[in-house]
């Protein structure tokens, strides 16, 4: 069970870490396919490869993979194994509840660069009626005055005038908290709360795996997406059951998900690959802002 200052400290300041959830021998096989994403995919887009799950920018005549999307679509065993772990399980249990459904799985790569910044911005607005979940997986440690998260606690609820708070305080708003984490942490966010990152500083990527949640109701009342596209998700957790310690999801809630033979779990993996649809939107500032602190700060250097 989720500690009772762990869930109040979520619902006030919309989020909350979890040190050293992920076991040591998961979180070193994840940091092993992130790797041999980022090879594969820099690789393809040398050869001038199209990159439907994958981001890559150039930035200053080099090549930077931003981010690797569907991890379903070739990592689906990882990452079954990975939302089974009872972290994770505890992060459905406690902090999405009833009916949590699991419903992106990306890695995002942070670079060593002066525009590897994140600018302030909400993500998924939606009505409240149900939480909605960001959370992130750390492969890799993410210390504090080098571009880790920057969170403004309590901004979860409305949307937040970001021009306006971005062109007064730049990074400094008032109230702000720079979150740091290690290798192996969990962060849960509240989806809408107020959040940033400046940019980093030390040399290699910064590789995080984000998992959002969301009840099943709520994503059908919400109409973002299909019902179909739903479902599927709501499938897709009852694979996760399959693999979990069943003392990690309450008995009476497991009806909510059907149980899939090998052969039914293979074909929803395919439904889900060949049937996307987009994730609601973030919403940034209307009218982007730059001063020497933000949101690159004046005389930004890169360390060996």
């Amino acid at each position: 069970m989720a500690q009772p200052n762990q869930n109040d400290k979520f619902l006030s300041d919309g989020y909350v870490l979890l040190p050293g959830a992920i076991p040591t021998d998961l979180l070193a096989r994840w940091q092993n396919i992130a790797a041999a994403r980022e090879v594969e995919v820099m690789r393809l887009y040398e050869q001038g490869e199209s990159l439907q799950s994958a981001c890559v920018v150039e930035l200053e005549g080099s090549s930077r993979l931003l981010r690797y999307d569907d991890l379903l679509e070739t990592d689906a065993e990882a990452l079954l194994d990975l939302l089974a772990t009872p972290a994770l399980m505890k992060v459905a249990r406690e902090f999405c509840g009833r009916r949590a459904t699991p419903l992106q799985a990306d890695i995002l790569y942070k670079h060593q660069h002066p525009h590897s910044m994140i600018e302030w911005h909400q993500g998924g607005p939606h009505d409240r009626s149900g939480p909605y979940l960001n959370v992130g997986i750390y492969l890799d440690d993410s210390p504090k005055g080098d571009g880790c998260l920057k969170y403004v606690p309590g901004t979860q609820n409305e949307l937040q005038d970001i021009a306006d708070l971005s062109q007064t305080h730049g990074w400094n708003i008032p109230g702000v908290v720079e979150q740091d984490a290690k290798a192996g942490d969990v962060l849960i966010q509240d989806m809408m709360i107020l959040h940033g990152s400046a940019p980093k500083h030390s040399p290699g990527a910064r590789r995080t795996i984000y998992i959002e949640y969301r009840p099943f109701d709520a994503v059908i009342r919400g109409e973002a997406q299909t019902d179909a596209w739903a479902e599927n998700r709501r499938k897709l957790m009852g694979a996760v059951l399959s693999r979990a310690n069943p003392d990690d999801w309450p008995a009476e809630w497991r009806e909510d998900y059907p149980e899939l033979s090998p052969d039914q779990e293979t074909a929803l993996f395919q439904d889900i690959i060949d049937n996307p649809e987009p994730p609601i939107p973030s919403i940034y500032s209307v009218h982007p802002f730059q001063s020497d602190s933000y949101p690159v700060p004046k005389g930004f250097a890169l360390s060996t």
